[in-house]
């Protein structure tokens, strides 16, 4: 799933492992997600896994030191919050069945393009020329990445042009997240946000994808899938997600983007491994374009690519999950 978080800057090694472990991380759960919706619908799989996180983030809850919530600010997090979470999740998982795992990942992967549109109609920022430029940059090689695919190309996507349709409706769900999430992080401090939508969000799938997982035939899942599924839940869904966000917390925004970037560098790399994914050449055009346009659309105003006289806007980092 994907945020904002303010964050000083203080960690200055060159290379985090953490940061890079879990790029890596997310970046293979994409592959491994996609052979798991082999077997399972994606309900069923979203509603088992996010049941899970929801367990372990109440827990956390229970043990962690906290800040209290007021009912209205609690009612606030899990509805809007929760909601959005779990709608993102439903369209990310129901796109990744329909398209390649590749494709997928690079078109969630522009959250940030879209996260830079809204602050922008919203004007809760100033988007400079450059951030414009970025966007429309973007938005020709996401174009390129959907449209430039070969017919027959991938047998794993049988609806590759819906499910890339639906991704990128996820990234902009995405987005929202974090325009929204960033405001309530300043407020009720990032633990608690993060641990109180993403539970709503597990209870909300786990009713949404009730009927799915009663109709699941369960003893024909492998043990294979079965450790596929734990990944995904556990160290991807769980784990990673907490690393992150304890690791954001001590660097800066500029310093979490090129781990960002890794994450669909490893999903592609591994989908063409283990899956059969091929792109074609306007794909790693598209690529390209696309990351560049990312790049660009997250320059701050006050970066040594332009000159302003108004002070720095607060950095964010987004979050895959």
């Amino acid at each position: 799933m994907a945020d904002t978080v303010s964050s000083p800057p203080r960690t200055r090694r060159i290379v985090n492992p953490i940061l890079l472990m879990v790029a890596v991380m997310w970046g293979a759960s994409h592959v491994v997600m996609k052979w798991v919706l082999e077997v399972m619908e994606p309900a069923a799989l979203l509603g088992l896994r996010m049941g899970v996180v929801a367990v372990l983030m109440i827990g956390l809850l229970f043990i962690v030191p906290r800040r209290h919530l007021g009912f209205r600010d609690w009612l606030m997090l899990a509805v809007f919050g929760g909601g959005l979470v779990a709608a993102q999740l439903l369209s990310f998982t129901y796109a990744m069945k329909m398209t390649t795992a590749s494709e997928a990942s690079l078109l969630v992967s522009t959250a940030p393009v879209w996260t830079a549109v809204m602050v922008a109609l919203l004007r809760m920022e100033r988007v400079t020329r450059l951030n414009w430029l970025g966007i429309a940059v973007a938005s020709a090689g996401v174009a390129m990445i959907v449209f430039g695919a070969a017919d027959g190309l991938a047998g794993n996507a049988p609806a590759r042009l819906w499910g890339d349709l639906l991704m990128l409706a996820s990234a902009w769900m995405y987005a929202g997240y974090m325009v929204i999430s960033k405001r309530w992080m300043r407020r009720f401090g990032v633990f608690e946000v993060i641990c109180h939508t993403f539970s709503a969000a597990g209870i909300l799938l786990v009713v949404v994808g009730a009927r799915h997982l009663f109709a699941t035939g369960w003893g024909e899942i492998t043990p294979g899938h079965w450790i596929g599924i734990a990944y995904v839940t556990l160290l991807a869904g769980f784990v990673g997600l907490l690393l992150w966000y304890r690791t954001i917390s001590r660097t800066s925004a500029s310093g979490t983007a090129v781990y960002q970037y890794l994450v669909p560098g490893v999903a592609v790399i591994g989908a063409a491994i283990f899956l059969g994914d091929r792109l074609t050449v306007p794909q790693l055009v598209g690529i390209a374009v696309t990351l560049v346009g990312v790049y660009l659309a997250r320059v701050p105003p006050d970066s040594g690519l332009l000159r302003s006289a108004r002070p720095p806007e607060a950095e964010t980092s987004q979050v895959q999950c």
